[in-house]
């Protein structure tokens, strides 16, 4: 009798482990939460604040934007999914903080280039701007003198006769 008893109770334990084992298993998909969701909207919105700053800065923030999309997206589908599939919800939340987290690293690099851009954009017309006030006063002074020498040497042959005589 005592070994059907120990057989009887390392069965049952046998059993509770197994089904610790397929609880564990079930709370590892459980469904994602309102917070989890509320995290990667916000790590969405700081990328988003991120770019406008790279934008206003005069960088190319199209790569940027479509990434952002694509956060918004897998959110979005988290959303969806997260009744039907909660272990996708939560790679899909994961992946939109991810790409949200890339954005921002990103549009560092992005607004430097567009104040470097900028800049040299701003020197290239500064030095345009000087050419032409230099061209301008050099015409304005010497003009006059080499206006004429040119005259003189295309008309040097000609003769000038009166109309009437």
């Amino acid at each position: 009798m005592t070994r059907s008893r120990a057989s009887r109770g390392l069965s049952f334990l046998l059993l509770t482990i197994i089904a610790l084992g397929l609880c564990a298993r079930v709370g590892g998909a459980a469904a994602v939460t309102q917070a989890q969701v509320s995290s990667a909207n916000e790590e969405i919105l700081s990328a988003f604040a991120a770019v406008s700053v790279a934008e206003r800065s005069g960088g190319n923030v199209s790569a940027l934007d479509a990434k952002l999309n694509g956060a918004i997206l897998l959110v979005q589908e988290a959303e969806d999914v997260n009744a039907t599939d909660p272990a996708q919800a939560a790679a899909d939340l994961q992946n939109a903080t991810a790409a949200a987290q890339g954005v921002v690293t990103a549009s560092t690099s992005v607004e430097h280039a567009g104040s470097a851009a900028r800049q040299a954009t701003e020197g290239t017309s500064l030095g345009a701007a000087s050419a032409i006030v230099v061209v301008a006063a050099l015409i304005y002074v010497f003009g006059g003198r080499v206006y004429r020498k040119a005259w003189l040497r295309v008309y040097r042959d000609s003769v000038v006769r009166p109309a009437h005589g």
